[in-house]
């Protein structure tokens, strides 16, 4: 193992930002899935047509997206509060709504840059990117698959 290794593996504020990652991409997966299978009971129930249908659901897909967002948002900007957690370098002051921004950022995958973590805080928005993908291409493939299933019809 290098020194660097070694060290790292022993900073309890990586351990503590790897705990945060699991749990903010536990708790958005956890969100996704419940939201999709509520929305996949559901949605024989309405009394819509079609395409109001589906613009419904788009909604509802868009506000779990933006939930999600949001959750993310939250756990980064209790992290940036304790020490040896990382920073979110770009704005001073950082207010809550410019860490939402990052978040939308980051989960959309679209990455302006403008504000950029640093310190251990890069994992959690490294993943988070990655679960924002994930979801989104769920919601996608799902919105897909309803859409060919009512329009049909």
């Amino acid at each position: 193992m290098t020194p660097e290794l070694s060290e790292a593996l022993g900073m309890p504020s990586y351990w503590l930002a790897v705990l945060l990652t699991a749990l903010l991409a536990g708790l958005t997966i956890v969100l996704h899935y419940e939201a999709l299978t509520q929305l996949n009971r559901r949605m024989s129930n309405w009394k819509l047509s079609t395409h109001p249908r589906v613009l419904v659901m788009m909604f509802c897909i868009l506000a779990v997206h933006i939930l999600e967002i949001w959750i993310f948002a939250l756990g980064i900007f209790l992290a940036v509060s304790q020490q040896g957690l990382g920073q979110l370098v770009g704005t001073e002051p950082l207010h809550f709504l410019d860490v939402v921004y990052a978040s939308a950022t980051t989960y959309s995958t679209l990455g302006y840059g403008d504000l950029v973590p640093r310190g251990p805080l890069r994992l959690v928005f490294g993943t988070e990117a990655l679960v924002g993908f994930l979801m989104i291409t769920w919601s996608a493939s799902f919105a897909y698959l309803e859409m060919q299933r009512y329009w049909r019809s």
